[in-house]
This record gives C-alpha cells, structure tokens and sequence, in this order.
C-alpha cells in the first residue's frame, strides 16, 4: 500500500480534534459557537473529532459511536468522527460491522487491503496516516486552548 499523504480526503473538517471524553467533545463546541465558527466551511464539517490512538482496541467501536452520537444529542451537531484501530486490521473490520465508516489503520498487511476494500465499498475511507489533529491535554484550561486555536492565535 502505498503511503501518500492519505489524511487529505473530502470526508476530513477542516479542523480535527483528539476526543477523549464527553466534557471534552462538548467543550469544543462550545468554544467553536463562541468564536463564531460556522458549523460548516466550504461544503466541509468546521470540525471533527478522532480517537485517541488505538483506542479501537481498549475503547471499542460502541463506547466510540456513543460518546460521539452523545455530544452530538447534546450539541445539536454530528461532526465526522474517525476511530483509531492501531495496527488491528481485525479492529478494523469490526467497527465497519458497527456502520463506522472513518479508520484509522496502520498496517501494510493482505487483511489490511480487504479491509480498504470493505470500506471502501460502503463508501467509507480508511486512514493509513493518522491525521493530524488537535489535542488537548486535560492539565491545561481547555477553554483558553479552544479559544486561542478557534482564534487562530494558537500555532498550528
């Protein structure tokens, strides 16, 4: 499989944040609607959320697709969301059983490939390059960090 940049795809916001937990997911939002960031830019979601790495593995798809369809119930906005599976193309295969149509699948294997395959024929993309995202880290006031980034005055 050749590694292009696989992280530029139409499916991708135009903001991506690491998502950890609910408080977090909510938090963005709400510092997006205070920054005045339209929950849309070009045809394209103004943001979105991907799991920590892996977290296919200790997470699961379900606790994944609820706490996203969660902050969505919450917030009024379903965003793009895509699950990390590590190198588990098992994980993988999984999670497109559960309707997940945006991984994260780091590995250069036969499974691999029919796994890209299988999403690909339900319309889903498979990410063989983590994309890069925004991550907050829980010991920094998350409402500063989101306003400063939403402001672009934070380094990207």
């Amino acid at each position: 499989m050749e590694n292009v940049a696989s992280f530029l795809h139409s499916a991708l916001p135009a903001r991506l944040f690491t998502l950890h937990d609910y408080a977090m997911g909510v938090a963005v939002w709400q510092a997006a609607k205070q920054a005045g960031v339209p929950l849309h830019l070009n045809g394209r979601a103004a943001y979105g959320f991907i799991s920590a790495p892996g977290a296919a593995g200790y997470m699961g798809v379900a606790a994944w697709q609820a706490l996203v369809q969660a902050i969505a119930k919450q917030t009024g906005f379903s965003c793009p969301h895509i699950l990390d599976c590590g190198p588990s193309a098992g994980y993988a295969a999984m999670a497109a059983g559960h309707g997940q149509s945006l991984i994260v699948l780091q590995n250069d294997s036969a499974a691999t490939k029919a796994v890209t395959a299988l999403y690909a024929q339900r319309g889903g993309h498979v990410f063989i390059t983590r994309p890069p995202s925004f991550d907050l880290i829980r010991a920094v006031s998350v409402p500063t960090h989101l306003a400063a980034y939403f402001s672009r005055s934070y380094c990207e």
